[in-house]
Order: structure tokens, then C-alpha cells, then sequence
């Protein structure tokens, strides 16, 4: 019996030892610093939504648009992530990455040409989000976010000037609001953080050319979602 105390004893010891481990607060003056930076990891699916225009339904040659979504990957770097307060915190994210969208075209049988065409159109970006991080209660080493805020992105590989009839086209700038969520974790020499973010594009992506490609279209606007993993 004194043994199997003797045990229990033990165990609670332990047990009390490493719950007192698991409380320990890492990078405790972390979030009282004025300003930080860091960098991420980014893979999204992104897309291209269509508007036709009126006339469209009338359009003898063209039967159908559409667009097939992209994994895109690229990195980010936090330049700075600035406290304002104790909850909201400014953040100026740039980042690089690459896009390619599909666009298949489905022709009438009376089209004088090919009955389906894919047009492939490959991006690489560079952005600059401004965004506003609002932060939650921290928790022994977690805390949650939410953040929102604009984006500007300039398509370095846009062929928007280029006069071949044969290339899909579309505008070198593109403004989008940016909504997401993430969860900060708290580590000895760094801050982690995944985050997903939704993006709703703004501007017309559309360089009107004159080309059955473009005609029956009276926009493009990109959408996006995107899987980051921040490290701070």
C-alpha cells in the first residue's frame, strides 16, 4: 500500500512538473515589440471569373468560355509587421509568385477554325498587401487573428502590348481585397503562424484587341485562395 502511494506520488510530481513545462510562455515580450519582420510560404488555387458581355447569347461562333483554376505558389516577406495597439497590428507583405491560367474556348461547328481552343496564360507577380491584423486573446503560447486589407499586383509577365492575335492578353495591374484567419504559435526563438486568406479581385483584367477571344468577354476579375506559413 506505502508503495502504491509512494507511486502515486510520483506520478502526480510529474505529472505537476509538466504541466509547469507546458505553461511556460515563450517570446513573452514578443508582442510588445514596435515592429517585426518575417517571411512565408505560399500555395493557392486561383482563378479567373468571367463576365460576358450583352450580346453574348447572340454570338454564332462562340459557344462557350471557361476557366480552369491554377495552383500557384510563391513567398512573401513581412516589411513590416508594425504595432499599432494591443490587438490590431499594420502589416506591408510583398510578395512574388507565379500563376498560369487555362482558358478553353468551345467553337460552333460553322466557326471557320479549330472546334476547341485553350489559351494558356502564365503570370508572375509581384504585390504589395497592406493589411490590418486583428489579434485575439493570447493563450499560453497561441493566439488567433483575423486580418483584411487591399492588394496591388503587378503582372511582371503580361504580354498586354504585345500584337499577336494569337496571345491571350490581360492587364499588368490588378487590385483585389484580401480577407483571411490564422493562429499564431509562440516558440522559443520563433513565431509560427499558418494562415488562409481569401482574394476578391477588383479591376478589369480584360485588354479589349478585337479578337474572338475578347469579344464576347466584357471582363475578367481574379479569385484566389491561399494556404501560408509564416515564420516570424
Amino acid at each position: 500500500m506505502k508503495k502504491l502511494g509512494l507511486l502515486s506520488l510520483l506520478i502526480l510530481l510529474s505529472f505537476s512538473a509538466f504541466a509547469q513545462k507546458q505553461k511556460i510562455i515563450a517570446l513573452s515580450n514578443y508582442d510588445y515589440k514596435k515592429f517585426h519582420f518575417g517571411m512565408a510560404l505560399n500555395f493557392g488555387f486561383y482563378n479567373l471569373v468571367n463576365d460576358y458581355t450583352n450580346d453574348f447569347l447572340n454570338n454564332d461562333d462562340v459557344l462557350s468560355i471557361e476557366t480552369d483554376g491554377d495552383l500557384g505558389l510563391g513567398v512573401s516577406f513581412i516589411l513590416p509587421d508594425l504595432r499599432l495597439n494591443d490587438r490590431l497590428n499594420y502589416r506591408h507583405i510583398l510578395t512574388v509568385k507565379t500563376i498560369q491560367r487555362n482558358i478553353n474556348y468551345r467553337f460552333s461547328p460553322d466557326y471557320d477554325g479549330p472546334s476547341e481552343v485553350t489559351q494558356n496564360v502564365e503570370s508572375w507577380f509581384v504585390e504589395s498587401g497592406h493589411h490590418l491584423k486583428y489579434r485575439a486573446d493570447r493563450i499560453n503560447n497561441q493566439r488567433a487573428f483575423i486580418f483584411f486589407g487591399p492588394n496591388i499586383g503587378i503582372d511582371m509577365a503580361s504580354e498586354k502590348d504585345v500584337l499577336d492575335e494569337n496571345i491571350f492578353k490581360l492587364n499588368r495591374i490588378n487590385f483585389a481585397l484580401e480577407i483571411g484567419a490564422g493562429w499564431d504559435f509562440y516558440f522559443e526563438y520563433f513565431k509560427f503562424a499558418p494562415q488562409i486568406k481569401y482574394s476578391y479581385g477588383l479591376k478589369n483584367l480584360i485588354v479589349e484587341d478585337g479578337t474572338i477571344f475578347t469579344s464576347p468577354l466584357e471582363g475578367f476579375y481574379s479569385r484566389g485562395l491561399q494556404i501560408s506559413f509564416t515564420f516570424e
